[in-house]
């Protein structure tokens, strides 16, 4: 069988039980199913693909580490750089560019794609937030808005950092302010250049406008289904673009809006496990990682947008991330 998804995972470095990549193939309903290792790797958080290549953010140990597709499903070590700050949560690829988001010390790092090596470090910005969880700055995601503009989400200090990208040269132009409490975690661009943002910590997703270089918010939803403490991870669309997804950790849900027009909450569904760190959307189907219950779930999205689960969580060792590969 084919290989569908790399599974990024934690290792007992960050008190994880995955021996490092693993791999899923698809079933014929759509549900997949475990093919085992592809690369032993220190808690390779978030993985990302150029071509033959696939780049992991080694948590733990603060490294980008690259590997080459093998035979089969296997992945083999083709080099590893520092990351350039601390905890790299997130790598964002533009074209033979990587830059690595740094949760622990907010920092960005820049990268070489091959072979892989750390050519400069944009240092965070300082700030905080009114969460316990917003101590100083947090770097977790970035987005291209556009093929010269890049935005990095600060979730510790609420801030959207904008960057010009050009040559491997990452350079900080300017930075939005957000609502206090936000907790920038993870962007979406939506069919016909929406962009939303998802508020780890605010359990909102808010719809961003990049018009002229200003980058505004334009609209806010909450998450159907939140409760005071979950913490809000991952946004997907639907394949016909019409509706989008977010996980809640803590209520263990798969929150559903619409996207149609503005931004509405539909409902909510159980997420099939504990601690929905990460889902896919692959056609009509939905995978979802979950961390604590060490399983991924798959779900089929009806025409009304609800998520249904069509067969029991399969087991796979402290899964954080789906990267899809076929």
């Amino acid at each position: 069988m084919a290989v569908a998804y790399f599974v990024g995972a934690y290792t007992p470095d960050m008190g994880g039980t995955a021996e490092g990549i693993a791999a899923l193939g698809r079933l014929a309903d759509g549900s997949l199913e475990p093919l085992g290792v592809a690369a032993s790797a220190a808690s390779p958080a978030y993985l990302a693909a150029r071509d033959v290549l696939v780049f992991a953010a080694s948590e733990g140990a603060g490294t980008v580490e690259a590997y080459r597709r093998g035979d089969g499903f296997s992945l083999d070590h083709a080099g590893s750089a520092p990351a350039g700050g601390s905890f790299p949560c997130h790598l964002g690829v533009y074209g033979d560019t990587v830059v690595a988001s740094c949760y622990g010390d907010g920092a960005l790092g820049v990268l070489s794609t091959d072979p892989v090596a750390l050519t400069d470090i944009v240092a965070a910005r300082p700030g905080t937030g009114p969460h316990p969880a917003q101590d100083g700055p947090h770097a977790h995601a970035t987005f291209a808005l556009d093929a010269t503009t890049v935005v990095a989400a600060d979730l510790g200090a609420d801030l959207l950092h904008l960057h010009s990208l050009a040559g491997g040269v990452l350079t900080r132009t300017g930075s939005v302010a957000l609502p206090a409490g936000t907790g920038p975690r993870d962007f979406l661009a939506l069919p016909g250049g929406r962009i939303l943002l998802l508020g780890e910590l605010s359990l909102t997703v808010l719809e961003l406008a990049w018009r002229d270089g200003r980058l505004d918010v334009v609209d806010e939803v909450a998450l159907h289904g939140a409760l005071p403490g979950d913490h809000a991870a991952a946004l997907t669309v639907s394949a016909d673009g019409r509706f989008a997804y977010a996980g809640l950790r803590g209520s263990d849900l798969i929150s559903v809006l619409s996207v149609e027009g503005g931004l509405r909450a539909v409902a909510s569904v159980a997420s099939g496990g504990a601690w929905p760190r990460h889902h896919v959307v692959d056609g009509d189907v939905m995978h979802v990682a979950h961390e604590r219950s060490h399983s991924v779930a798959s779900f089929r999205i009806r025409e009304n947008g609800i998520p249904e689960q069509i067969a029991p969580p399969i087991r796979v060792s402290s899964p954080i991330f789906l990267l899809r590969v076929g």
